[in-house]
Order: structure tokens, then sequence, then C-alpha cells
């Protein structure tokens, strides 16, 4: 089923139809603007879903003047979380390894011990 859409274009919006009918190679109108309605169904992603408690606090960062809308607002606290994440990262990774690297440390000592002393027991 199919029905008849008259939608009024401005002059701009008419020539960037145009021009993209032109290169998307379209004989119509009709068939770009189809192509069109495609293109928006094959691309809206429906993206993470935010805590309420998130959204919450980027219409404050946007209220209080920090942002100008909310886009913003969520590009500075993804930045701002990621430049954290990195120091965090930079941080805590060189004494993870080196805690792992006792530890392995720790267990081949234990286990030279453990083969030292079932030969003392053997004899």
């Amino acid at each position: 089923m199919s029905r008849f859409l008259g939608v009024r274009l401005s002059e701009d919006e008419l020539a960037a139809l145009d021009q993209w009918r032109e290169r998307l190679g379209s004989p119509t109108r009709s068939d770009a603007v189809r192509a069109l309605v495609r293109l928006a169904a094959e691309r809206t992603p429906e993206g993470p879903r935010l805590p309420v408690t998130v959204h919450t606090e980027i219409e404050e960062l946007v209220e209080d003047g920090y942002a100008r809308d909310s886009s913003a607002a969520l590009e500075t606290l993804l930045a701002l979380g990621l430049r954290e994440f990195a120091r965090l990262h930079t941080e805590r990774v060189p004494g993870l390894r080196r805690a792992a690297r006792d530890a392995a440390e720790r267990r081949a000592n234990r286990r030279r011990a453990d083969r030292e002393g079932r030969g003392l027991l053997d004899r």
C-alpha cells in the first residue's frame, strides 16, 4: 500500500534533493525520497540507553552552563571520564604487574622449597 505525500520544499531543499538524486543516480525525485527513507530506517541506531541519573546529571550540566546542550555535555563527560580512566590505567597497571611478578616469584620459591623438602624426606 502506498500513500501520496505532498511536501513543499524550499529552493535550497529542492536543490539539495536534486543534487543527492543525481549522486544516487535515481531517475526521479520520488525514488530519491524513497531511498532517503530506506537510508534513515537503516541508520537509525538504537544506541545505548543511559540511566535516568546520567540524564539528570547531563541536564544539570546544561542548566549550570557547563555545556551548551546535552550533546556537548555528554562529550565533556566522556572526555573527562576517558582522561580519568587513562590516568588510573597508567598509575595502577605498573603496580598490578609488579604484584603479579611478586606473586609468581613467591609461588616459585614455595615450589622450590617444597621440592627441596621432599628431597630431604626421600633420603
